[in-house]
């Protein structure tokens, strides 16, 4: 049976009442059921290529990797060279192929940043489940467009916002929004960073408000659920260049968001110290801090930095601190320190949720098209791009 969407499309169609784009109105995708999930990587030019590829690598019981598409040829402006010897033991495949001969359970795309819609509006025309890395695009319409074709279909739409798996960040934003510490006032993070070398103030120029574009977007996707998905009322960025980059570089930005009585400000500069980045929420009964948000002894994905090698962290354990006002059982007044461990690997929990859903054993999350949408949206108004 085809989804309720895509039933209801159809028949205005027949109807006359409307012209249907026939991506809308493909076969309903179905879960594969208890096996491995057949996955090509499409692009090795995106920085996380290497990291999904490895996660999926680690994830052996859930993943077989039947092949990548070499990208490496694109002459799309990007951040690093990737490493081809990476994936020289891998079938590769056209894009051609993996459409029409292939046909995998899952593509997980890691193109160059202004090729990630392009490609995702194939996969979603072919009615392929996709992780699509972000950013997503510099249009409210390119991905609207993915969106709306999985959405009327049901195919499994990923986005490669990996900090909505990270359980330290997970517990302070649900925290926050269950008032364990009142209402929230202020919200404030960075994602900087120190990876990209000579050429990086070149690379993050070629975007729209530049590192704002590039990772502002990961902070607005996990406080958006915060703010109970209502879009501020109010968004800035201001550009700026980096301690030592040539003027008129976007390499320093920042943002502020503003909701009725909530404001949110978000810094990123590429002369940052990457291993410490922090989260803070200040409510009227406590605040929650976490710093560093996530462990680079441990998530060994590839930052893009000389040698591909991650730097490392100080402390090697994700430690949230909740300080109270008074008892909020279970948590008591003062200072409580929540360990969350050592990740293992920065993106192997999302993409293992995804083979759980490609296989049916999770339900297709639905919220998630709105989500990721409102998510764009905010993003494209962070970058100035749209009011």
């Amino acid at each position: 049976m085809k989804s309720i969407m895509a039933g209801l499309l159809a028949a205005m169609a027949l109807a006359g009442c409307v012209s249907v784009d026939p991506a809308l109105t493909g076969p309903e995708w179905k879960p594969i059921g208890k096996r491995k999930v057949r996955a090509v990587l499409w692009g090795v030019t995106h920085n996380h290529a290497k990291g999904k590829f490895d996660a999926m690598r680690l994830l052996k019981d859930d993943f077989e990797i039947v092949g990548v598409v070499d990208n490496s040829a694109s002459k799309v402006m990007r951040m690093a060279e990737p490493n081809l010897k990476h994936y020289e033991k891998y079938p590769k495949y056209t894009p051609e192929q993996v459409l029409n001969e292939v046909k995998p359970d899952l593509v997980v795309i890691e193109v160059s940043n202004q090729e990630l819609v392009d490609v995702a509006k194939q996969c979603a025309e072919a009615g392929i489940p996709m992780h699509m890395d972000k950013p997503l695009g510099f249009t409210k319409e390119g991905f609207q467009y993915v969106s709306d074709v999985c959405r009327a279909r049901n195919i499994p739409l990923q986005t490669g916002y990996m900090f909505r798996v990270n359980g330290a960040i997970q517990f302070a934003c649900k925290a926050a929004h269950d008032g364990v510490i009142g209402e929230v006032f202020a919200i404030d993070a960075d994602l900087n960073h120190s990876y990209g070398g000579k050429k990086y103030p070149e690379y993050c120029g070629t975007y729209p408000a530049g590192t704002a574009y590039l990772l502002t977007c990961h902070i607005i996707e996990y406080v958006l659920p915060l703010m109970n998905e209502v879009a501020p009322d109010y968004v800035r960025t201001w550009e700026m260049p980096a301690p030592g980059d040539p003027e008129g570089t976007p390499s320093h930005t920042f943002t502020l968001m503003k909701w009725p009585r909530t404001t949110c400000t978000v810094t990123v500069c590429s002369k940052g110290t990457q291993s410490r980045r922090h989260l803070r929420i200040d409510g009227s009964d406590g605040t929650i801090e976490i710093e560093p948000i996530e462990d680079f002894r441990k998530v060994k994905h590839d930052t893009g930095e000389e040698g591909g090698k991650a730097k490392k962290a100080v402390d090697p354990r994700i430690i949230a601190r909740l300080y109270l006002k008074k008892d909020k059982p279970p948590y008591k007044k003062g200072l409580n320190e929540l360990d969350f461990g050592i990740m293992q690997d920065r993106y192997s929990d999302q993409l293992k949720e995804l083979a759980e859903i490609i296989r049916g054993e999770k339900p297709n999350p639905q919220w998630l098209y709105d989500h990721d949408l409102l998510v764009h949206d905010v993003s494209l108004r962070a970058c100035n791009l749209q009011p």
